[in-house]
């Protein structure tokens, strides 16, 4: 029989909860902010959605096979599921921890909540449910399914496992309370647990793994969008029709990849980082203090002398998290201001592990900053390199789109020296931009080396710039995951 420990209030169940853990009695615990049972997030899922759950995994597991930095993501298959459970994807996976913060918080603080409803925290005895599993064998022989067990995994980059002291039971069964019964101490809810924050459980910045699946999701929505498309257009009777693809075929002479595209420098850029996470308490807060009335060329060096002197005095490396606080003269919004200090720091996340310099990385948030601050007064993109600027559209091998600004002379700078030699003699008269018109794949109209230059120069910047206004946008830092880049 389960062990139901009932108890007044909040402070009683937190009491408890220590002692159990001090004791050893329970080592594992899981918040609910109700006293339901407990059910894998597949196990919530109606039988005519399940197919399409099915199919968002087998995306999900395209789009890390498709990712060269993500590939080790598959080759554990608890790794691969954490991530789902973790971003909202339903799996056989029940999200527990060792950290009683933790359980408490997500008992507490629900939009399902209510005072005087009661709350429970499911306290698992790992020796005596892996002494069931044992003794149920006979069960899930019969069944011909993988039996139930507690998974512990330190996976790379996933801050919010991490933040979270997360492990995982994973079953089989959607009724797995049918089988097992969990002991638990339920109570009243009367108010959150305040120990944590929301960004303690939920890190507001992100590691490379977290940069990457916002590509995924950004495919995802498209999916989405795309069903509600073609069900409007069969519904209203309209024809849907979809446009095929250029063949490059008939404007390249040769295939060939260019030879930086498999260089030394290409591999140094191409790394897999491995990073834990850090609690927000050892961020650094970088204040600038800028007049919206200089120049280009004047602010940009106000900001990055700023950079320095603060990395400099306050010893900062590359794995401090930052913030960063604008302020400007005459004063700007708080919404534009909070719209650039998160843009600041997505750059800082997505340059700092990468071998940028650190000068590298203050022009471009300068560029960046400056960009912003003139769009917002002037109501235009102010072109950095003085010339009209051209939109492009950058997609990775699954698919994942995003788009940014740059010169039609940055570009022209960025080709291979021996393009000539890969176009159709038609096309070798017009070497300009527009040859992104007729071929825009990456390894063989560009050279990595100077593409990797405009980047820096101008890409990265204007790339923040178009997406400042997204939760989750999809940012490429480096030309390596780009297998498309040509005229939106």
């Amino acid at each position: 029989m389960p062990e139901i420990y009932n108890v007044q209030n909040l402070d009683e169940a937190l009491k408890l909860a220590i002692e159990f853990k001090k004791t050893g009695k329970y080592r594992l615990f899981r918040g609910q902010a109700r006293n339901w049972e407990v059910i894998p997030t597949i196990g919530r899922i109606l039988d005519k959605n399940l197919k399409e759950v099915t199919q968002q995994l087998e995306r999900l597991y395209m789009f890390f096979e498709t990712t060269p930095h993500l590939n080790k993501y598959v080759s554990d298959i608890d790794w691969f599921f954490a991530v789902a459970q973790h971003y909202g994807i339903p799996t056989n996976y029940i999200d527990f921890t060792s950290n009683i913060d933790t359980a408490f918080f997500f008992a507490t603080n629900s939009k399902s909540n209510k005072v005087g409803e009661l709350c429970s925290i499911i306290c698992l005895d790992e020796d005596d449910f892996i002494r069931f599993v044992e003794f149920t064998k006979i069960i899930y022989q019969n069944d011909k399914v993988v039996p139930p067990y507690i998974v512990k995994v330190d996976v790379n980059n996933l801050w919010r496992l991490q933040a979270q002291d997360g492990c995982f039971l994973f079953t089989p069964y959607a009724n797995i309370e049918m089988y097992y019964n969990f002991d638990k101490i339920v109570f009243p809810f009367s108010h959150s647990y305040n120990k944590l924050y929301s960004t303690d459980i939920y890190p507001d910045r992100k590691s490379e793994l977290e940069i990457l699946l916002d590509h995924y999701f950004n495919s995802e929505q498209k999916i989405q969008g795309y069903k509600r498309l073609r069900k409007f257009s069969e519904e209203v009777k309209i024809p849907f029709t979809t446009f095929k693809s250029p063949d490059f075929n008939e404007v390249i002479k040769s295939k060939d990849i260019h030879k930086s595209w498999m260089s030394v420098s290409f591999n140094k850029w191409n790394y897999v980082i491995n990073e834990k996470w850090l609690p927000n308490e050892q961020k650094h807060c970088i204040p600038f203090e800028l007049q919206s009335k200089e120049n280009y060329e004047a602010q940009t060096q106000t900001i990055v002398t700023c950079l320095k002197q603060y990395f400099k005095g306050n010893s900062i490396n590359r794995m401090t998290p930052l913030e960063f606080e604008i302020n400007v003269k005459p004063k700007i919004s708080k919404k534009l201001s909070r719209k650039i200090n998160r843009s600041c720091q997505r750059i800082w996340d997505g340059t700092r592990n990468l071998p940028f310099s650190d000068d590298e990385i203050f022009s471009i948030i300068s560029k960046y900053v400056f960009l912003e601050i003139h769009k917002n007064k002037n109501k235009y993109t102010f072109p950095l390199n003085g010339e009209p600027i051209i939109t492009l559209e950058m997609t990775n091998e699954y698919g994942s789109i995003t788009r940014c600004y740059a010169s039609p002379s940055k570009i022209c700078s960025s080709f291979r020296n021996d393009l000539k030699e890969v176009l159709i003699d038609e096309l070798t008269q017009i070497i300009s931009s527009e040859i992104l018109l007729h071929i825009n794949i990456t390894n063989i109209v560009f050279d990595f080396e100077k593409l990797l230059d405009l980047f820096k120069d101008e890409i990265i910047a204007y790339q923040i710039l178009h997406n400042s206004e997204e939760e989750n946008p999809v940012i490429f830092y480096t030309p390596t995951l780009v297998s498309i880049l040509g005229y939106a």
